[in-house]
């Protein structure tokens, strides 16, 4: 409770009191569809040819299109966009949701919510960055002159205007770097894992992607099912190949080698898998 606390303070001092109208040169995107963008987060679990969630993910952007044609200034259709989607899809936060947990029943963590707004903000035709923290994601871009920060797991005061340098942004009270020596999942921390990021990255969509299929990952290693954590380590690889998915490959290999349960044969499928999936980076050697 403590931390959510602190985190409602440092967005309530970067949220800008003050609305200035900015002119508007944002043009929806023709390039990109929103919901091929959408179809990678619905693939990790079949999903992705299911009209259920495409159909209620392109209502949201037709009552945003309708938004931006009465907005007049990027300020205020960014904050609808924020505070619409947080109405419409993002009812109940839940650290390790799935997309089609969202969009189904409104269950968010910080990935689902974020991955959401990037591919709205990419529709309607906004440069934006997603940031990586250790176990944290969230949107930062800037329009003209000014700069946004979308944090999807405040549901008020997440859109904030600042004019912080990222940097300084990320001197968050929440960001304990001292627990990084912890199995650290997107949205939450878990132990029995070891991983030394750097200050913070920035990723694209399909990296996101990936790091939902990690957080599947981690939740089925701790729960002993090595085989399926493999396989869904291996697909957080393909879409991002970084160091916090070559740790968990290394981390589960180890156990499927020296798990007993597991025939010879399937040790080897497995072991041959995921040499393949490293072939050509430097990583430490299976114990």
């Amino acid at each position: 409770m403590k931390r959510w606390i602190i985190i409602w303070i440092l967005a309530f001092t970067l949220t800008s009191t003050k609305g200035q109208e900015l002119k508007s040169t944002s043009i929806p995107s023709n390039q990109t569809s929103a919901i091929q963008n959408l179809k990678p987060y619905l693939a990790l679990h079949n999903l992705e040819q299911d009209t259920f969630f495409t159909e209620k993910f392109e209502r949201l952007i037709h009552k945003l299109e309708r938004l931006k044609s009465r907005k007049k200034s990027d300020y205020a259709f960014l904050k609808a966009v924020f505070y619409k989607t947080h109405t419409s899809l993002l009812h109940e936060y839940d650290r390790l949701a799935t997309m089609d947990q969202t969009l189904a029943s409104g269950k968010f963590g910080c990935l689902t919510g974020t991955a959401l707004y990037a591919i709205l903000l990419d529709y309607f035709g906004y440069e934006y960055r997603i940031i990586e923290l250790p176990n944290h994601v969230f949107l930062h871009l800037s329009v003209n002159d000014d700069s946004f920060v979308f944090e999807s797991t405040l549901p008020f005061g997440g859109f904030m205007k600042t004019t912080a340098e990222m940097e300084k942004l990320l001197e968050q009270p929440w960001v304990n770097y001292r627990r990084i020596s912890e199995l650290s999942t997107v949205g939450d921390w878990f132990q029995d894992f070891k991983i030394v990021p750097g200050n913070y990255k920035t990723i694209d969509l399909n990296q996101l992607a990936g790091l939902q299929y990690f957080n599947e990952a981690a939740k089925f290693y701790l729960n002993k099912d090595y085989k399926t954590a493999m396989d869904l380590a291996l697909e957080a690889y393909a879409l991002y190949p970084s160091e916090r998915n070559e740790k968990i490959m290394q981390l589960i290999i180890n156990k499927i080698l020296r798990y007993d349960l597991i025939k010879q044969e399937l040790k080897s499928e497995y072991l041959d898998k995921y040499v393949t999936s490293v072939k050509g980076k430097k990583l430490s050697q299976t114990k």
